[in-house]
């Protein structure tokens, strides 16, 4: 494939053309492919591209597009828009990223929540630190005391709402 029409597209914002260029970059796994996708991934604004890109890359499964991907994720430009890139780590050890997948477990929405916890649960595959383990630890321990908390007083709510109920 010419990487040079890809970037056309791109540049052109011919976007139909680069989402079916990226389909098939991923699909054949072209790995020369892998500095202009992590160059784009990084400057684009266009949060369909930069999704397409990076599932172009877990295709490709070349672990160059794990710390880009990271860096994004937790870039204020990807905030509401980072479930892809998450999934985009599905092929990828992560544990050298536990902390920050425990944190968007924790503060994403359902979507960064969904595959923050599958990543957790699957692709935690190398030895974690004691120190990196108990800070994950309690941080959740602290969300779920938050919860627990929150549960507590909207119950109270709840039930004062319906002794307000006339019979």
């Amino acid at each position: 494939m010419d990487l040079d029409l890809l970037r056309e597209a791109i540049q052109g914002n011919k976007m139909d053309a680069a989402y079916s260029m990226l389909e098939e970059i991923g699909v054949l796994k072209l790995e020369e492919a892998i500095p202009l996708l992590i160059e784009y991934l990084k400057s684009t604004e266009n949060n369909s591209l930069r999704n397409s890109i990076a599932l172009a890359l877990s295709d490709i499964g070349s672990e160059q597009a794990v710390e880009p991907l990271i860096e994004l994720i937790n870039h204020p430009k990807t905030l509401g828009d980072r479930g892809s890139l998450l999934c985009a780590l599905r092929p990828f050890d992560c544990s050298p990223h536990l902390e920050t997948l425990v944190y968007h477990l924790i503060t994403g929405n359902f979507e960064v929540q969904f595959y923050a916890n599958e990543l957790i649960m699957e692709n935690i595959k190398s030895g974690v630190t004691d120190d990196v383990l108990l800070k994950c630890i309690l941080k959740v321990k602290d969300r779920i005391n938050e919860i627990e908390r929150q549960h507590e007083i909207i119950s109270d709510i709840f039930e004062r709402l319906f002794s307000l109920k006339r019979i």
